[in-house]
């Protein structure tokens, strides 16, 4: 995206973190952005948008595969100390189809939109740490039940067209600001909108962007 752009909010600013619950660097930059969020909490909002790294899949499930995801899931890791499992890179048959968890979130910020971050959060550790598959309903269950979000509402929104075409409308804005990795943060100050980061960054390089970013966008005329 263009570092400065026109933008209609209102005068509060606010945070966009672009993400797939499915990025490996997105769950590795977990902890990086709650200390953005917690810290800016007073003075912006927060909101999810939905990257949509893998929708739809299309990679085959081989060797290769499994060995690039490994490479980049151990230096996450390793950066970030976050925690993986890898049993998932055994199974013999998997999906990597990142817009059902996608769309789970999209769900939950319109169902319960106060939970959503910690939902995200919560999606990324059942897949990452836990290994389970997000393409099956069952997989949100348990963390429905540990937000107090309603699941058979849930399942209902889930399953339906309509939430797929407000996931893809996610997808969409993402692509239009130009962001092309994830995770990414978008500043709105007022009333313009400015890059804070395109990848990992640690939450003190974030500070000190920040700092200067809003310096930028608050005089520009």
């Amino acid at each position: 995206m263009d570092q400065l752009q026109a933008n209609n909010n209102s005068s509060r600013g606010k945070i966009f973190y672009l993400a797939d619950p499915m990025c490996s660097w997105c769950y590795g930059f977990r902890g990086e952005i709650t200390k953005l969020k917690e810290a800016h909490a007073d003075q912006m909002d927060f909101s999810l948008i939905m990257g949509g790294l893998r929708p739809g899949g299309g990679d085959p499930w081989n060797q290769k595969m499994k060995d690039f995801l490994r490479h980049h899931w151990e230096k996450v890791a390793e950066v970030s100390g976050q925690a993986f499992q890898y049993d998932l890179l055994e199974w013999d048959e998997f999906l990597y189809d990142t817009e059902p968890s996608c769309r789970s979130v999209c769900v939950v910020k319109n169902l319960a939109p106060e939970k959503a971050f910690d939902f995200f959060k919560a999606v990324q550790y059942e897949f990452y740490y836990e290994n389970k598959d997000p393409k099956e309903d069952a997989f949100y269950e348990p963390i429905c039940q540990s937000l107090s979000i309603n699941f058979d509402e849930f399942r209902a929104a889930f399953s339906s067209e309509e939430y797929k075409v407000l996931t893809r409308q996610d997808f969409e804005q993402s692509h239009e600001w130009g962001i092309r990795g994830f995770p990414s943060v978008v500043i709105s100050w007022n009333d313009r909108l400015g890059l804070l980061s395109n990848g990992y960054a640690s939450y003190a390089d974030m500070e000190v962007r920040m700092e200067k970013l809003l310096s930028k966008l608050s005089t520009v005329a």
